[in-house]
């Protein structure tokens, strides 16, 4: 995920506490960290939080994220532009590289994190976080499939 958050933002002299003070006025819990993720790319914000950081930062959606990002949360068309001018921007726009892709993301803890090993993954046979999250999900498919059928197989009896 790219975005051009901080470049903006400093090109304006704005510091991640007065843009969070702005994001206050439509999401309570917004804070500097929530600003330092937005611009780290590890979470998008909300429709909300979005028109907002175009205000703050003076700039289009466009402007501030790739197009493809802000497809996957429905937010590619500008929220201030007439219908018509949103159908035409979403139409001009380049292909989404993630076509047939989904983003999922969740959380754990610190030091969970902290505890795998950095050759985990190579040790294991993974070639990365996404193959193993591919295995995983595979791996639950089948046991979720055998579950489905056990309990089937159950309730017939």
């Amino acid at each position: 995920m790219a975005n051009r958050l901080q470049e903006r933002r400093l090109a304006l002299g704005l510091t991640q506490p007065q843009v969070s003070a702005r994001l206050k006025e439509v999401e309570t819990r917004a804070d500097v960290g929530m600003v330092s993720r937005y611009e780290k790319g590890v979470c998008l914000p909300t429709g909300a939080q979005l028109r907002t950081l175009e205000s703050a930062l003076q700039a289009d959606r466009l402007e501030l994220f790739d197009p493809e990002d802000l497809d996957l949360l429905g937010l590619l068309q500008a929220g201030s532009a007439p219908p018509a001018e949103r159908i035409e921007r979403k139409a001009t726009a380049p292909p989404p590289s993630h076509v047939g892709r989904f983003r999922k993301c969740y959380r754990i803890s610190r030091e969970f994190a902290e505890s795998l090993p950095d050759d985990l993954l190579q040790v294991c046979g993974y070639s990365s976080w996404q193959s193993w999250h591919d295995a995983a999900l595979k791996r639950l498919l089948a046991e979720y499939a055998a579950r489905s059928r056990a309990r089937k197989g159950g309730k017939a009896v």
